[in-house]
């Protein structure tokens, strides 16, 4: 049995965990619309995409802070401890994920396309938004739970992701620019239902970093362009039948109070 050295999630860590996460992610942020407004960089620059990149890391760095965490064995306890058979369950719901994306593009992505996934799938995982996971299902998801029910809690959660991902619509260049807002709500409060529920099953913040990594990459390389800003209907379709696939097995199995950390 791995020994936790680190503090749980609870709901008087919600306020410090949200203060240094939006505090960060939206400061770099700010000064990257700034330098937009004077035309020196943007989004789609390799200097607006560094404050992109720091901004990202507010939910991670907000949830080392918020439960002090500093020390090394403490960040690797943190993101690695994990339920039995957790590996499993991450592997099926990313399965479901890349199958499930067929609905709106069935069509086999270009060979080039398909022997770069790894690669990219691991930068996404550790730092294109997978690395967000150490604070939403890390941090906030737990916590909101000590306080409401896992669907309120859930929604919660959903809601306070596309908030802090707000200032990138107003920044060229970004992904987000490019996208419908209320499409993309949707988009992430079903994804926060599926990212939920495999934490539940897992404990593992890993697995919802991989998890995570696997939803955005998987719709770039299978969907691509086809989602149309965000507003294709066969690609929410695609996601809607995931997140029902995924929520229908959860409580079909009966474990809605999920997993223990019990794993070496």
């Amino acid at each position: 049995m791995k020994t936790q050295t680190h503090v749980e999630p609870e709901t008087r860590h919600i306020l410090p965990f949200l203060a240094w996460t939006f505090g960060i992610s939206w400061g770099s942020w700010l000064i990257l619309y700034i330098l937009s407004a004077l035309q020196v960089t943007n989004g789609a620059e390799t200097l607006g995409t560094a404050f992109i990149l720091i901004g990202a890391f507010g939910p991670a760095l907000g949830s080392f802070i918020s439960l002090n965490i500093s020390k090394p064995k403490q960040m690797l306890s943190f993101i690695f401890s994990h339920a039995k058979g957790w590996w499993i369950y991450m592997l099926a719901f990313c399965l479901v994920r890349v199958l499930t994306l067929f609905i709106a593009n069935p069509v086999l992505p270009p060979l080039n396309a398909m022997l770069m996934f790894p690669l990219g799938w691991t930068f996404i995982t550790f730092a294109g938004g997978g690395n967000e996971e150490l604070g939403w299902r890390g941090v906030l998801q737990p916590a909101l739970e000590k306080k409401f029910s896992f669907p309120i809690a859930t929604v919660i959660t959903g809601l306070i992701w596309v908030a802090w991902h707000l200032p990138l619509w107003l920044i060229p260049g970004t992904g987000q620019s490019q996208l419908s807002l209320p499409f993309y709500t949707l988009f992430c409060i079903m994804a926060s239902f599926c990212l939920a529920v495999l934490y539940k099953q897992t404990v593992s913040v890993f697995a919802c970093m991989v998890f995570h990594g696997c939803i955005n990459f998987a719709q770039t390389v299978i969907v691509g362009a086809a989602t149309k800003g965000g507003t294709s209907l066969s690609f929410h379709a695609a996601n809607a039948v995931m997140t029902i696939l995924l929520l229908g097995w959860w409580y079909w199995k009966g474990n809605r109070k999920g997993a223990e950390k019990d794993a070496s």
